[in-house]
């Protein structure tokens, strides 16, 4: 018996095995896979000692080499390493070519819109840049304007250009980026800290060094197809790295290539071996097979691994782009909230201080005083009439310079509440002063009383709420002192994270709610003062 199918049905019966066709390895257990092959491929640089080169018999080796082995002996299989660049080693492990890359790749959000990123990472490291001796750079702004050679696929590259506003040259391979610099294409040579390190230590680069702070920190992580994510190899290899963290593996094999101690290696190991009260293991997975929040890099979390404000914040990341990092991260939203107690408490001196001390100047201005109602005047002008910077700079670094070659020290906070008060109370005794002259009837001056003071303060009062206000949001000014105020709060998170859009628009938010509140609390002051009249 034959059976003849419609055309249209023949045609969708086709379609639907080729779908299922193409949807089976998708959908399988790559781990089962490899332990039915027998054998790990796993993808290492061969071009970046010491954690992927040749060695003197042209075999593979390197730090990187030695944690795709010991990944191998976890699963319980051999061993294939496949030579992997910056620039091709998410396409191989996306299509298929291998099992695992290992391959000094930095973690990154973005990244793991296409690959899954195993947790927790294995290493970690920041940029730096070698540069020539002569080249006169002692920061990271004296590059702006130069071009500098990377490499291709590096994630600082783009960094460099956001954030630093950086030239960059791309290469294909470090050897020509190298290369790049010794032919002089390129100021300098950015690149991970730790392999520029090495290459100084190699005795090749007379004349160049690494001196620059590092910038962009970032752990490392190997990683696997997207759709192995959660499945029996993301949680076998999870599990294997927390345990190297634990047992000290990794920093065995850091000693054992010369690498210099990471920062980032000592403090997972403290992390992955901190006890609960029960004695057990604080960093452990919960129901969902998920690491605990506080275990794993926060920015780099998603909102569907995550509930609460911290789950929404990544939510609207990962929707809109919007990087609220204050609401996920809580070192950013520690450094945002000190930084706005600070503003508001700097705030509240400077408004309080510039009153009392106006009003004090000002009597004193209206009351002629020999010699001092002429010297208040002078100064409150000159005050007045300087920018409050200038006389932040001159106070800080140029009198406090002189203070700290004679032992003494300044405090940031206190200049900053000095200055800025001084500086409003200039304009508040200038307004008082006038005020106090209109007050006055004939020529009979007015006294010190609280009847007297408060017929003035009537007339200037909204010249000195005005003046008030204008000084709550010259308090930004603070962060020259490196006062970690709101603005220098601010700042420093975008440097980290890149989210100046979002921390700017806050930073206005917040500005505007400290001079709204100020604002409310003079007419508040002035309805009570009324109703008692």
């Amino acid at each position: 018996m034959s059976l003849r199918l419609p055309p249209w049905r023949l045609l969708s019966t086709i379609a639907l095995v080729a779908w299922a066709g193409l949807a089976t390895p998708a959908l399988a257990d790559r781990l089962q896979e490899i332990r039915d092959r027998g054998q790990v491929i796993v993808g290492v640089k061969e071009d970046y000692a010491p954690f992927g080169f040749r060695d003197a018999e042209g075999t593979l080796a390197g730090y990187d080499v030695d944690v795709a082995r010991a990944f191998a002996e976890a699963i319980g299989v051999g061993l294939e390493l496949v030579p992997v660049t910056s620039a091709n080693r998410l396409q191989k492990v996306q299509r298929g070519e291998i099992d695992i890359v290992a391959a000094t790749m930095g973690d990154t959000r973005s990244r793991r819109e296409l690959v899954t990123m195993i947790e927790p990472q294995y290493y970690g490291d920041g940029a730096n840049v070698l540069l020539r001796d002569s080249a006169r750079i002692d920061s990271w702004a004296d590059l702006r304007g130069h071009t500098v050679c990377g490499l291709q696929g590096s994630l600082w590259n783009r960094l460099a250009k956001q954030r630093l506003l950086l030239e960059v040259t791309a290469f294909n391979s470090t050897r020509e980026a190298a290369q790049g610099l010794r032919n002089e294409h390129c100021v300098g040579w950015i690149y991970d800290e730790v392999l520029l390190l090495h290459e100084i230590e190699s005795g090749e680069w007379d004349g160049f060094s690494v001196s620059l702070p590092t910038r962009f920190v970032l752990p490392w992580a190997v990683a696997i197809a997207k759709e192995e994510g959660g499945g029996p190899l993301d949680q076998l290899m999870g599990d294997t790295v927390a345990e190297w963290h634990r047992d000290g593996f990794l920093q065995s094999l850091e000693k054992k290539w010369g690498l210099p101690p990471s920062p980032f290696l000592r403090e997972a190991r403290t992390t992955w071996r901190e006890t609960d009260e029960s004695g057990e293991l604080a960093c452990r997975r919960n129901e969902q097979g998920l690491w605990p929040l506080e275990c794993r890099e926060v920015a780099l979390v998603t909102g569907s691994g995550i509930g609460g404000l911290s789950g929404f914040s990544l939510t609207i990341m990962e929707v809109t782009g919007l990087d609220i990092s204050i609401l996920y991260d809580p070192l950013d939203r520690d450094v945002f909230l000190y930084g706005l107690a600070l503003t508001a408490a700097l705030s509240a001196i400077t408004v309080f201080g510039s009153i009392v001390v106006g009003v004090i100047f000002g009597w004193l201005m209206h009351r002629r005083v020999f010699g001092i109602s002429h010297f208040l005047r002078a100064f409150s002008e000159f005050m007045r009439m300087t920018p409050p910077l200038l006389q932040l700079y001159i106070v800080f670094f140029g009198l406090g310079g002189v203070l700290l070659s004679l032992g003494f020290t300044v405090d940031a906070f206190v200049v900053a509440a000095v200055v800025l008060s001084l500086y409003a109370a200039a304009s508040n005794a200038i307004a008082f002063a006038l005020a106090s002259d209109v007050a006055a009837t004939g020529d009979h001056k007015l006294k010190f009383t609280p009847r007297d003071v408060n017929r003035a303060f009537r007339l200037c009062y909204a010249a000195i709420m005005g003046n008030s206000a204008n000084i709550v949001k010259a308090t930004g000014m603070a962060s020259t002192l490196a006062l970690p105020e709101l603005v220098h709060a601010s700042t420093s998170i975008v440097a980290e994270k890149g989210n100046a859009d979002v921390m700017m628009n806050l930073l206005l938010i917040c500005y505007f709610v400290l001079v709204i509140i100020t604002v409310q609390l003079f007419r508040r002051f002035e309805r009570g003062r009324a109703t008692t009249r």
